[in-house]
């Protein structure tokens, strides 16, 4: 094996172990940077699954509470100081074939926010009737964040016509544009049914 030229010289050799040097420190820092990096992104996930989680705790929690609040003004609702039972207010609602491009209009006037509703969300003919159990979701119209929901709903039948009831508070339904999605209720496999749109405007506007 032939000797490369000029390396047996002194300062090429301490050139080359100076380069070597210079070299492993580098190694050394991108290695230290690298693992700063994914200690970092470590922290930020979880955070970020912490985050998520207590969401979803104060999500819950808040749907328990509204659950509560509307159990009791449904049963206060219904008697007077007679006895008598009081009619509330429906919102009926038809499936829709497809998405719309725009929200829908505004064709709902904002109910006081003490207010209790009986959402009726009508079944599209299809449907299949060996369905236990239904689920309503209330999104928003644009971002499709969500704003309430009930589970473990079944199957009403009104004026001849199958549909799925559930009560709602006016402080649920603000000014704006919703999407509802209505699913079956079984566990981990849920199944899309129907959905629809609703345009709430303010109660003062005309």
């Amino acid at each position: 094996m032939r000797q490369v030229s000029g390396f047996e010289r002194p300062v090429v050799q301490w050139l080359f172990v100076a380069l070597g040097i210079v070299l492993i420190g580098v190694a050394a820092s991108e290695a230290v940077a690298l693992r700063r990096a994914r200690t970092q992104n470590e922290s930020l996930r979880v955070a970020d699954l912490n985050a998520r989680l207590e969401q979803q705790r104060l999500e819950a929690q808040i749907a328990r509470e509204r659950a509560a609040r509307e159990s009791l003004t449904l049963q206060l609702a219904r008697q007077t100081g007679d006895g008598a039972l009081v009619v509330q207010p429906t919102l009926t609602l038809s499936p829709l074939s497809r998405r719309g491009a725009q929200p829908p209009d505004p064709t709902v006037v904002k109910p006081a926010d003490d207010q209790l509703i009986q959402l009726r969300l009508l079944l599209p003919a299809p449907a299949k009737s060996d369905v236990a159990h239904f689920r309503i979701a209330v999104r928003l119209w644009s971002g499709g964040d969500p704003v309430w929901a009930r589970a473990g709903l079944t199957v009403s039948i009104v004026d001849n016509k199958r549909m799925v009831t559930a009560y709602i508070s006016g402080d649920v339904l603000g000014p704006g544009a919703y999407e509802i999605a209505l699913t079956t209720d079984a566990g981990d496999t849920s199944v899309d049914v129907a959905s629809y749109e609703v345009g709430v405007r303010p109660a003062d506007s005309r």
